[in-house]
């Protein structure tokens, strides 16, 4: 009979010993990838402007370096450009990371309402409509959008590269032409943002079966001239200083009328400019990634049903222990002995992965710097519900084995 209480506690001991195990990464995959508030929280701590700060520098510098083993030198205007661009690129994007975090954490949620049963299906094409691609977030980033920057920094490179020889005196004037123009016109541009997204975004996701916008330039051509033309009319080249007035008219009207017709031709957006096969494979996509969605929530229901089940059955296997043993000396001592061995291992086991993990994304040097510390941090904050719940159960096995240290040495007495 001794022995077989023997043989019954070392399998009860052993099965304990495992169930802590598997609850302990099933726990810490509730508390990390099974819980919204932690991918959305790892969202929050990426600072999205400077990674694309840094992206956008490492991106410039490498194309730099290949332009000038070609060229020998950059030019003042091939530096000027790209800095600029790039400051306009980074303020936007930093203007507009609170309202895209906000709309990708709805996201998350609604995917993981989905998951964890709270909704009985998901349509990814209306989960996206109503978030990231919906009507009021694009009017937001239109709003929010330096607009005169970017689209003047868009036509300067667009028109400066396509000015003819016999047209070039007019490259002094371009510029400063281009940045009155997208300034005065920068309401009817965000205007025209918006009356595009609609359409653009229900052809994309398959809910309209043609796209055809048409956005007139005409607004933007005759501003544009008419900015040129003040400031041609104002300072005209060396070459045509002896013109009157009225001849410097005629010649700026007979050749930059239909250099501004050629240069910004009506924008129309239409299946051809966005490719007839887009929307096929975007509906494809968002299918594999609900059949896949689809699966991960059956996952989610066993690692649900796991942890319950895990609950009970550590409780009764505890029970059992007790059962079997029935002196508080000798229960309190099996079960902190299990206890502390779980502990220590996995608490050890915790360390050591992250100083393994630590040193392996230092020796990454194509990863950005910031991304390198993100993904150490969400190491981390992925590895702690383990790390406590093992550094609970180490303490709570020293305790029992002090407790039953010390009622032996009572009953002794």
């Amino acid at each position: 009979m001794n022995a077989l209480r023997i043989f019954g506690l070392s399998i009860l001991r052993f099965l304990l010993f495992l169930s802590l195990t598997v609850f302990g990464f099933i726990l810490m995959l509730n508390h990390t990838l099974l819980n919204p508030d932690f991918i959305v929280s790892g969202l929050d701590k990426l600072e999205v402007s400077s990674l694309a700060e840094e992206i956008i520098s490492v991106g410039t510098s490498q194309e730099e370096l290949t332009r000038e083993s070609r060229t020998g030198q950059l030019t003042e205007e091939q530096e000027e450009f790209p800095e600029k661009l790039r400051i306009t690129l980074i303020n936007t994007i930093d203007k507009l990371e609170p309202q895209l975090k906000e709309q990708v954490s709805a996201t998350i949620h609604s995917i993981y309402d989905y998951l964890l049963g709270k909704t009985e299906s998901l349509d990814l094409a209306v989960t996206l409509s109503d978030t990231v691609l919906s009507s009021d977030f694009v009017a937001s980033i239109a709003d929010e959008l330096d607009i005169a920057s970017l689209a003047g920094g868009i036509l300067r490179e667009q028109i400066a590269e396509a000015i003819p020889p016999e047209l070039s005196y007019l490259t002094v004037y371009v510029n400063p032409a281009i940045d009155s123009a997208v300034i005065d016109l920068e309401p009817w541009l965000k205007e025209q943002i918006n009356i595009a997204a609609d359409p653009i975004t229900d052809y994309l996701l398959g809910n309209s079966p043609s796209l055809n916008v048409v956005v007139s330039l005409e607004p933007v051509r005759d501003r544009l001239k008419d900015s040129l033309k003040e400031a041609f009319l104002a300072s005209p080249p060396p070459q045509l200083a002896n013109l009157s007035p009225s001849q410097l008219e005629q010649h700026f009207s007979t050749y930059f009328a239909e250099f501004t017709r050629e240069m910004l031709p009506d924008l129309n957006i239409n299946e051809s400019s966005l490719g007839t096969a887009v929307p096929a494979q975007l509906a494809e996509t968002l299918a594999a990634a609900e059949k896949g969605l689809e699966q991960a929530k059956q996952y989610a229901g066993y690692v649900r049903l796991g942890y319950n089940f895990l609950v009970g059955f550590i409780l009764m296997l505890i029970l059992g222990i007790v059962l079997i043993c029935r002196q508080v000396g000798n229960t309190t001592r099996s079960i902190g002995i299990i206890f502390l061995t779980y502990g220590i291992i996995e608490f050890a086991g915790v360390f050591i992965i992250r100083h393994i993990a630590r040193t392996q994304f230092v020796s990454l040097p194509d990863i950005p710097v910031q991304l390198q510390s993100l993904l150490q941090q969400f190491l981390i904050d992925f590895l702690a519900p383990l790390q406590w719940f093992s550094l609970g159960i180490l303490i709570t096995g020293a305790i029992l084995i002090v407790v039953s240290l010390f009622y032996r040495s009572s009953k002794a007495d």
